[in-house]
């Protein structure tokens, strides 16, 4: 659930207490994000609030993740180097980090020949650098394991909170497509054939950094979900790049024998607008329902 944090005011007196050898006078706030709130300060200094427990919770363990991500992946990624406290809520912990450079890759499309290649190179080296990650790594970091019985579970716990709260807003005749959705997906993934990878589970356009001026990938950010789990789900939020640039890394993270991966990418972007639904729920705001239940019903149509 998403917790109330104090005014944007004093986010800044905390930033500044946080980060105090440094005069820090202009600050932007990035109010978008579901799971944090960013302070981007002029210094070139990012200052990231979590909204909900569950990221206040596993901070500690983000930080350990990054440390460990930062020693196998080539692309830049946050470096945190302040960790402080709120004092109202007490105890609530934010990070602060060097800004890095660009923006969301979202935000300048449409590329060209020379930055569509590159984008394609770079996340063909990301998804394998992720693959390559040892897994026993990130178990004694505290991830959770990520093969097909406990990446079912966290599917069920997904179902059983849209149960809990989106649910109610949506047709009975569509929950029920999606119920049998969800069936369907568990189905597959006990006939799956996979080793479970590091997964960023939210990669995308908006996480991809993208340097107009140079024309090239510059980093990755967003980190808080990072998981061991099924190496398709990481091509999920990267459907918009097109079938033709993902190509290579849909081919590469393939295993052998793994006859339904197709199947699980498809449900995974299928079933993805309900998360959307949640925080609609959970935050009571009707503006997210009314995006995300159209895309809901376009994805398990009668």
């Amino acid at each position: 659930m998403a917790t109330s944090l104090p005014s944007v005011a004093e986010l800044k007196g905390a930033a500044r207490a946080a980060w105090p050898e440094q005069r820090l006078d202009r600050f932007r706030v990035h109010n978008g994000g579901w799971a944090n709130l960013v302070l981007e300060a002029d210094a070139g200094v990012i200052f990231r609030f979590p909204r909900r427990r569950a990221v206040a919770e596993s901070l500690n363990f983000e930080l350990r993740a990054l440390d460990l991500l930062s020693r196998h992946l080539s692309a830049p990624i946050p470096a945190p180097v302040r960790v402080s406290v709120l004092r109202r809520p007490r105890g609530w912990p934010f990070m602060a980090y060097p800004k890095l450079l660009g923006k969301p890759l979202s935000t300048v499309w449409p590329l060209d020949s020379v930055g569509n290649r590159r984008l394609s190179r770079f996340i063909e080296t990301l998804l394998r650098e992720l693959s390559a990650v040892p897994s026993s790594a990130l178990l004694r970091i505290g991830a959770q394991p990520g093969g097909r019985p406990s990446w079912a579970k966290r599917f069920r716990r997904l179902q059983q909170r849209f149960h809990r709260s989106g649910a109610s807003q949506v047709p009975w005749e569509l929950r029920r497509r999606l119920a049998a959705g969800f069936d369907s997906f568990y189905s597959d993934l006990r006939r799956a054939r996979y080793h479970a990878v590091a997964t960023h589970r939210d990669l995308g356009p908006d996480h991809i950094l993208w340097s107009a001026e140079s024309n090239r990938p510059t980093g990755v950010i967003d980190w808080e979900d990072v998981c061991l789990g099924d190496p398709a789900f990481d091509l999920t939020g990267l459907g918009a790049l097109g079938h033709k640039r993902l190509a290579p890394s849909i081919c590469a993270r393939k295993a052998r024998g793994d006859s339904t991966f197709d199947e699980r990418l498809r449900f995974y972007r299928k079933v993805a607008p309900i998360h959307g639904l949640i925080h609609a729920a959970e935050t009571r705001d009707p503006h997210w329902h009314n995006i995300f239940l159209p895309q809901l019903a376009a994805e398990f149509p009668g």
